[in-house]
């Protein structure tokens, strides 16, 4: 049996081991046996040793999953506040007034002088608060390996609060960890450990990056060739990295086997220059590989082109050659066996598959293009076979691939990959021996970076059709698998005439197509109520036809803070959770935006959103804008986005049966503050929604005293279920069947008020609230309404 086909039987054991019942794998097994009782006595051989590999991977995750297991999950629970002992695990990373870092914990009691050690040291995600710049400067200077002791709140990780966002609980699960802990910088004792072999050349990585900031005097040029030479991403600006994944492009910025290429070649060529041998000189680049990989911070992109390298420089040396799909095979199992979680890992899944489709897509697309020169089929096929092997992955996980990726990819990564990388490994080379020979290459990168940067920039600033993905649906995940797949096996079976490529690409463009889910939700109304913590943020789908968001949150802010607290991209609610739930819904186009009023905490997070996706019209409520409001609506102006206010009676219809009515506020301006929201009423197949905002008591009755006395099926409720809103007035006159309450988790206000959550019992509504439930979904048909909650009830 090939390495490769032993990799892929490993691989598919693992996922029948972390989603199967160890009882299965036996039935399964047995299942094999009687197999291969009946079938030809090679073929046997050949399923009973893959079917082994295959049932012994499956057991493997489960013994190796059972090591991991949590010993402080139970104190976790109630957030407990104990005392502990432990090592650093990981490199420190310090982020504004925060610093993080894996811990091993090895004792723990809830009072110092009853601490017992654990059966097995725990790692858990461990964050640092920092209330003073010294202590920020002091925590820089943690090393791996450092011991430190002290007092921590241990909790469990947050969820997704939002459909389809970035689950950290799930994300450190797949890292073997089940506990976060919290502790303040005073509260902890930290003593100077043993530099292991990881710390050392972290050490050296950090004296190459010193030295690339000096080589190259720009900030961001420096921080973006570290990321490029030395996989040290955190210097590239935010804003450079959310270009690079909108245009599909950050796997350059990631060690591959282009880097080892180029390094081993580099290597191999200088030692055989000085009389090194051949065979000789082969196995000292294998080496060197393995601490090259070291260097770069061991991703897991530079760990399989490691193996994949050393391995075949160690083959060369014997004088043989293997294939590279046995390459890759042997790069899988190894990483695998070593940490079977990193399957579920998007670096170790890109890199392995992307590599893969090299191997297998290349020769078939340089077979297909018939035109040009070879350079021209070989980088079509690249572009080509990476584009379409990574499709699923960045739908799956990132929600978006800009339309004319394949094009940036074709023009963009040849040059970076030429020219930019050698010319930084020259010039980081060059400044061991002289600074000045680290003039030219490094003055050649800059040039070239800042002239292709500037054009990237604008084509990301510009909203291109079909760049933003709804999130993908299990079946089309294992059409387009299959359809992968069969590529390269009818080739080989000789399924390669024109007839045949024509169909190979009309199932390849009806799969994209089908991916933009063009029936998914036709006849139906899709109200979602995000989770933005403290704020509103509400996104109604009608149909395909338009899509309404109202309000978009706003982050707190928190003036008068030094500058040592700013962190490198800090958390903002447009950016971080509004637009990635548009993304994953597929929606590239707001038709309006309603800004209810001019809070923070309600529009906020709109001016992130202003440039990544289009937008039809804003609707205000026409009082005098206050200033943060007055910028927004430049912005909006400077695109050419008409703003628009209404009176009470206005109407309008989307579809037929879904109609909206504006209710509130008359435009006269006698309405200030929360009083002035923007109020209205939606209509969907005989289902009525009160949209609210932060309108209180006095706009209640001024909203009851008008001609349009609204009802409602389903209150949203205002100003966050705070006590001087949703009086008893109102909910006689509207008598909501369900209400739902927009307020932060353990926010600083008490929102929802007791009272309010009374009063609401008392009129027989049905209360859900994003504090408690997350994200919550309403859907309305024309014969049904169902509720989905983020976080299911406990």
């Amino acid at each position: 049996m090939t390495a490769f086909g032993a990799g892929l039987a490993f691989l598919t054991g693992l996922l029948a081991g972390a989603y199967l019942q160890m009882a299965w794998l036996f039935l399964m097994a047995g299942v094999l046996a009687a197999v291969c009782a009946f079938v030809p006595r090679e073929v046997g051989k050949r399923l009973s040793l893959a079917g082994l590999i295959f049932l012994g991977s499956g057991f493997y995750f489960h013994f190796y999953d059972g090591l991991n297991q949590s010993y402080l999950r139970v104190p976790a629970a109630p957030e407990a506040l104990i005392h502990f002992r432990g090592q650093i695990a990981t490199p420190v990373k310090r982020d504004g007034d925060s610093a993080r870092f894996f811990l091993l914990v090895e004792s723990v009691g809830f009072r110092k002088e009853t601490m017992q050690d654990l059966p097995d040291s725990e790692r858990i995600a461990f964050r640092v608060k920092l209330e003073k710049e010294r202590e920020a400067l002091a925590v820089e200077k943690w090393l791996s390996g450092d011991r430190i002791s002290g007092s921590m709140r241990l909790s469990l990780p947050a969820p997704a609060r939002n459909p389809h966002a970035f689950d950290y609980e799930r994300y450190l699960r797949w890292q073997g960890i089940y506990v976060t802990g919290d502790a303040e910088y005073g509260e902890l004792v930290r003593e100077a450990g043993q530099t292991g072999v990881m710390g050392l050349f972290h050490h050296w990585q950090t004296n190459a990056r010193e030295r690339l900031n000096q080589v190259f005097g720009d900030r961001e040029i420096a921080g973006y060739m570290s990321s490029l030479l030395l996989g040290v991403t955190d210097g590239v600006s935010p804003d450079t990295q959310e270009m690079y994944a909108n245009l599909g492009i950050s796997h350059v910025l990631a060690i591959s086997g282009l880097h080892v290429t180029l390094v081993s070649g580099m290597f191999l060529w200088g030692i055989e220059r000085l009389g090194v041998p051949r065979k000789t000189a082969l196995i000292c680049t294998a080496c060197m590989l393995a601490g090259y990989v070291l260097l770069v911070g061991a991703s897991a992109s530079a760990v399989r082109a490691g193996i994949m390298g050393g391995i075949g420089l160690l083959y060369q040396s014997m004088s043989r050659r293997m294939d590279g799909k046995e390459l890759w095979g042997w790069a899988l199992i190894a990483m695998l066996v070593f940490n079977p979680y990193q399957l579920w890992h998007i670096g170790f899944q890109l890199s392995f598959a992307v590599t893969l489709g090299l191997l297998i897509y290349v020769p078939i697309s340089q077979a297909c293009v018939r035109f040009g020169p070879p350079w021209l089929s070989a980088a079509l096929g690249v572009t080509f076979a990476a584009q379409a092997v990574s499709f699923p992955f960045l739908l799956y996980h990132f929600h978006q691939s800009h339309s004319i990726s394949w094009l940036v990819n074709l023009i963009a990564v040849p040059i970076l990959s030429i020219v930019v990388l050698p010319a930084g490994y020259a010039a980081l080379l060059g400044s061991l021996l002289h600074p000045s020979l680290a003039v030219i290459p490094s003055g050649l990168a800059s040039r070239i970076l800042e002239w292709l940067h500037d054009p990237l920039f604008r084509l990301h600033q510009t909203n291109v059709p079909f760049s933003y993905w709804p999130h993908p649906d299990l079946w089309w995940l294992i059409a387009y698998t299959v359809h992968l797949i069969s590529i390269p096996v009818l080739w080989n079976l000789g399924y390669h005439r024109r007839r045949d490529l024509l169909l190979y690409a009309a199932v390849f463009v009806l799969l994209l197509g089908l991916a933009r889910q063009p029936f998914s939700g036709a006849g139906e109304v899709r109200i979602t109520f995000l989770d933005v913590g403290q704020g509103d943020s509400i996104v109604v789908e009608i149909g395909k036809k338009k899509v309404y968001l109202i309000d978009a949150g706003g982050t707190p802010v928190y003036p008068n803070r030094g500058s040592w607290r700013e962190k490198r991209d800090p958390f903002e609610v447009g950016k971080d959770v509004v637009a990635p739930f548009l993304r994953a819904r597929g929606i590239e186009r707001i038709d309006y935006v309603v800004m209810t009023h001019g809070d923070h905490d309600h529009i906020g997070g709109m001016g992130a959103l202003v440039s990544r996706f289009s937008i039809g019209a804003v609707l205000i409520n026409g009082s005098s804008p206050r200033e943060e409001e007055e910028k927004l609506i430049t912005r909006f102006r400077e695109r050419r986005i008409p703003i628009l206010t209404g009176k009470p009676g206005l109407a309008w219809a989307d579809a037929p049966g879904v109609e909206w009515v504006w209710l509130h506020p008359d435009g006269n301006g006698r309405e200030s503050g929360n009083d002035a929201s923007v109020v209205l009423q939606l209509t969907a197949y005989g289902t009525t929604v009160l949209f609210t905002g932060d309108l209180e008591e006095r706009g209640e009755h001024e909203l009851l005293a008008g001609k349009l006395s609204p009802r409602a099926d389903v209150l949203k409720v205002g100003h966050h279920g705070s006590r001087t809103s949703t009086s008893a007035d109102l909910l006689a006159a509207i008598q909501p069947k369900n209400a739902v309450i927009s307020a932060g988790q353990k926010n600083r206000y008490g929102h929802p008020s007791p009272a309010v959550l009374t009063r609401l019992q008392e009129a027989g509504a049905k209360v859900f609230r994003t504090d408690l439930q997350g994200a919550i979904t309403l859907v309305i048909r024309k014969d049904s309404i169902y509720w989905e909650t983020q976080i299911s009830d406990k």
